[in-house]
């Protein structure tokens, strides 16, 4: 096997480039992702959690009382004290899953970088933050999704690879927002199977994607096409020639964890049928006397049945779109403005909060949250597990790998970041989701 380069003539060691790299690097770009990502930073992450050997690789196991049992109530003097039930406690458990994040380069860009820290940084600052804002992205997708790998469905009939339709954004019936979930260039998989087994012929690269008629255009092998035998209807995943992102590869997301059982029927292994404190409060916006505005009305509802059917629960985040900010505006600015002592009007949405309780929440955004949601998050509940930093995965002894394909080695070399991580949530009846949102 060929050196991937060396870092004194003749010495045969990628040690300088390793130690830029991982000493350098590694944290700056695990910063990158957080600073590009808008969920992660409202998650806290979890600390002190037991971590096993799972058989997807590590599993988090995630006790649950949900009743200390009775034995309580008034008695007479000289009485029989009541007797004490057995307390409600169960054990579920979630797997840890691996994200990563490829990065590659020509023999003489490498050979470029190794000549020294500027060069390097030269390098790494062009092509690094990209790549952070991609994994990114991807992963603010993840946090909303049901940890299913479903971007989107077909709507198309058929598909064609130009100007195609799609809907039911994270594999949800009618979800909108399926646009958003796709970045120029991303390679995806489509198959009629849910779990994305058996996917359709060719992969795709996704060549345009238009926000306002809700359409992506694809290429198959470097020209306009669709997969072999693509059709309506069919499950969109992130994925390439060997693999696709179907199935359970991805993290779990809000959709899952703050459900009734309509999108993730069991959760962290434990039927929602059979323990309804794994439930999530869900507030339907289009009954119950709301107008399917984001108002204080509904909020304040949702949060009153986080605290009392949900064990106290005290969502210390709301979030949503920015069309789910701007209805939550249109509801205050109608009764409230503050005047300005030599009588001008002064209106504005600079940082949209909220009183719930003895709390003040912000209304928080992102790009990829469907216009019908508002989660309402308990920061105690939901939480981030992860294995460690996110690392530069030296493996086989380098950071740098040199590129093979079938006819033999290339003058290129590709590195690859790798993060463990996924969501998981302790009681998510403390948490809400408010649904059928009007767009604003």
């Amino acid at each position: 096997m060929a050196t991937t380069g060396t870092q004194v003539p003749g010495s045969g060691s990628m040690t300088g480039l390793n130690d830029m790299l991982k000493q350098v690097y590694t944290r700056a770009f695990e910063n990158n992702i957080e600073k590009e990502s808008e969920v992660a930073d409202l998650i806290n992450q979890a600390e002190g959690f037991e971590v096993i050997d799972g058989p997807d690789g590590k599993a988090i196991n995630i006790g649950h009382i949900f009743s200390s049992g009775g034995g309580v109530g008034g008695i007479y003097q000289d009485d029989y004290l009541p007797i004490p039930t057995v307390p409600t406690t169960k054990q579920s458990n979630l797997n840890i899953k691996e994200l990563v994040a490829v990065v590659e380069l020509s023999g003489q860009t490498l050979r470029r970088v190794k000549k020294g820290p500027a060069a390097f940084i030269s390098w790494a600052d062009e092509a690094l933050p990209r790549k952070a804002q991609r994994l990114a992205y991807q992963k603010d997708r993840m946090y909303l999704g049901t940890g299913t790998g479903i971007i989107a469905r077909y709507a198309a009939n058929p598909p064609t690879g130009t100007n195609d339709a799609i809907t039911s954004a994270l594999g949800i019936s009618n979800l909108e927002s399926a646009e958003m979930m796709l970045l120029l260039d991303d390679g995806i998989r489509c198959s009629v199977n849910a779990d994305g087994s058996s996917p359709r012929a060719n992969a795709m690269v996704v060549s345009k994607v238009d926000y306002v008629n809700k359409q992506i255009s694809t290429t198959v092998a470097g020209s306009a096409g669709v997969s072999t035998s693509a059709a309506q209807n069919d499950y969109i995943f992130l994925g390439d020639t060997n693999i696709n992102g179907g199935g359970t590869r991805e993290m779990m997301g809000f959709e899952g964890i703050i459900d009734d059982g309509t999108n993730v029927a069991t959760f962290q292994g434990l039927a929602r049928s059979s323990f309804p404190q794994m439930n999530g409060q869900i507030v339907d916006s289009s009954a119950g006397g709301f107008t399917q505005a984001l108002s204080e009305e509904i909020l304040d509802v949702a949060d009153t049945y986080c605290y009392e059917r949900g064990n106290l629960g005290k969502p210390a985040v709301i979030f949503t779109s920015r069309s789910g900010q701007r209805s939550f505006w249109k509801t205050l600015k109608t009764d409230r403005h503050l005047n300005d002592p030599r009588g001008q009007y002064i209106g504005g949405k600079v940082r949209l909060q909220m009183q719930l309780g003895d709390r003040i929440v912000t209304i928080a955004a992102a790009r990829k949250c469907p216009m019908s949601r508002c989660y309402g998050i308990d920061t105690s509940s939901v939480l981030r597990f992860r294995i460690g930093s996110g690392r530069w995965d030296d493996t086989d002894g380098a950071v740098f790998n040199r590129v093979v394909d079938g006819q033999g080695r290339k003058d290129a070399f590709f590195a690859v970041y790798v993060e463990e991580e996924n969501l998981g949530a302790g009681d998510p009846a403390k948490n809400f989701k408010i649904i059928n949102l009007a767009a604003a």
